[in-house]
């Protein structure tokens, strides 16, 4: 690893992270056994971590630990390790809870293979294990799914969503007036509509791969 340490990038990519993946001082503290406050510091660029840290966060996160540390621009490590390889893995969570740091939920112990080109565009993605037959026949139950965070443009027909500080659900989702319109595709189940300033609606971004017998890429 390289030893030349931007520690100001450092902490510009860092906080990105922790923003993207719903990570805070505390929650992040508590996996690399530090204090709120050193990471803070980290992240405004007050002190540099030791190598021992900076490849913790990078393996929990899932990125290059020298692109992390500013010393290189390929945020996936397979970049760097083998410049031949068209793929990177992605864990993949059984569920993910609302207001629980994503990294901090159960995963299990496959992962997806992804192209490093798609991954570079979608930006921060995480892996996710379907849990009901809402959207089947499209998506199943036990299907693997690669799921882009972020702000979602609505009407979309693969959303990500916690409703009322419940599990996550993929759901397609309709906007009228103050109401958003989950729709599933399976006629087992019913469409469910919820007023947004009455319901806590948290949507946290769309599917854009499913993994099944015959992939499907749903942004590229």
């Amino acid at each position: 690893m390289n030893n030349n340490i931007d520690k100001n990038l450092l902490g510009i990519r860092l906080k990105k992270l922790m923003k993207d993946y719903n990570e805070t001082t505390y929650s992040l503290g508590k996996v690399l056994n530090l204090s709120p406050p050193t990471i803070s510091r980290y992240t405004r660029g007050e002190m540099i971590p030791k190598m021992t840290t900076i490849q913790a966060i990078a393996k929990h996160f899932n990125v290059n630990p020298n692109w992390l540390s500013g010393t290189s621009n390929s945020i996936f490590e397979n970049e760097i390790l083998n410049e031949d390889s068209s793929l990177t893995s992605v864990p993949i969570f059984k569920s993910i809870k609302y207001n629980l740091p994503l990294f901090s939920n159960e995963k299990i112990d496959q992962e997806l293979n992804i192209p490093i080109e798609l991954l570079s565009k979608w930006g921060a993605v995480i892996g996710y294990q379907i849990q009901d037959n809402a959207m089947a026949p499209f998506i199943s139950k036990g299907n693997f799914i690669i799921i882009k965070l972020g702000n979602v443009q609505l009407p979309q027909n693969y959303v990500a969503l916690h409703i009322n500080e419940n599990n996550l659900i993929i759901r397609k989702v309709l906007e009228n007036k103050n109401n958003i319109i989950l729709q599933p595709a399976s006629l087992d189940y019913n469409a469910e509509v919820y007023n947004i300033h009455q319901n806590n609606i948290h949507i946290i971004g769309k599917v854009v791969y499913i993994h099944k017998e015959q992939n499907e890429i749903l942004e590229k």
